[in-house]
């Protein structure tokens, strides 16, 4: 990525919003980029923490995994957003794996970089903890939907959410034709492909949403998130 279109990119993100121009510019040139396929991992669960990581082009999500290789996905992050951030802090191993879900770049800030940051713009740190109250909050919403709704609400959330932009499960510009796979979805709603197929067609036939060819299309935003979607489809 160009350098100016990464300064573009760092303005937009709570940690760096507010920094002077010239202090912003001197970061930039100390971020250490790489570039990863899609699947590649670029972290593990138990991995010391390299720094904070930015998403520059691209799209990674993190997960855990359980012994029979079943992934429940915690956030999505597109362009623009920080993943990584809870060992910066805390100085403890990674508590999830990350995995490029497409081809991308990633910048990685030292933790003692970004600490001294927040040192010297003490403002800065409410932006961020800003930021980690909205994953907070993100997070009961998870442990709410998946002990009290049923997959064909959660797959309607997801939707809706995506559909507003809002950053519940996935960070990144709103879309109200995202493309996903089963599996993805499945791994986003903590459920399995074919409870998946079977809460979409339950949507379709309602008609909320119309799928072609791997991408959903939300018909009636409104409809779908009035209702979160029919209630006959269990995980």
């Amino acid at each position: 990525m160009e350098f100016e279109a990464k300064l573009k990119l760092l303005r937009q993100i709570p940690y760096f919003g507010s920094l002077p121009e010239a202090e912003l510019r001197a970061l930039t040139t100390r971020l250490r980029e790489r570039h990863y396929r899609a699947g590649d991992v670029s972290f593990r669960k138990g991995d010391h923490s390299e720094g904070l990581c930015i998403v520059l082009t691209g799209r990674v999500r993190t997960v855990i995994t359980s012994a029979e290789r079943r992934e429940q996905v915690l956030k999505v992050f597109g362009p623009g957003r920080t993943f990584g951030d809870i060992p910066v802090f805390d100085d403890e191993p990674q508590p999830a794996e990350a995995i490029a879900v497409s081809e991308s770049s990633i910048a990685f800030l030292a933790q003692v970089d970004l600490l001294n940051l927040l040192r010297r713009h003490p403002d800065l740190a409410i932006d961020v903890i800003r930021l980690f109250a909205s994953r907070l909050r993100a997070y009961k919403q998870m442990v709410e939907d998946l002990s009290l709704r049923t997959v064909v609400a959660r797959v309607a959330r997801l939707l809706v959410d995506r559909a507003h932009g809002t950053r519940t499960l996935i960070e990144e510009s709103a879309s109200s034709s995202p493309e996903y796979t089963q599996d993805e979805i499945a791994a986003m709603v903590g459920s399995v492909r074919e409870v998946v197929q079977r809460a979409l067609k339950t949507l379709e036939h309602v008609g909320l949403i119309r799928m072609t060819r791997g991408r959903i299309q939300v018909v009636d935003v409104e409809a779908l998130d009035v209702g979160q979607g029919p209630s006959r489809t269990r995980s």
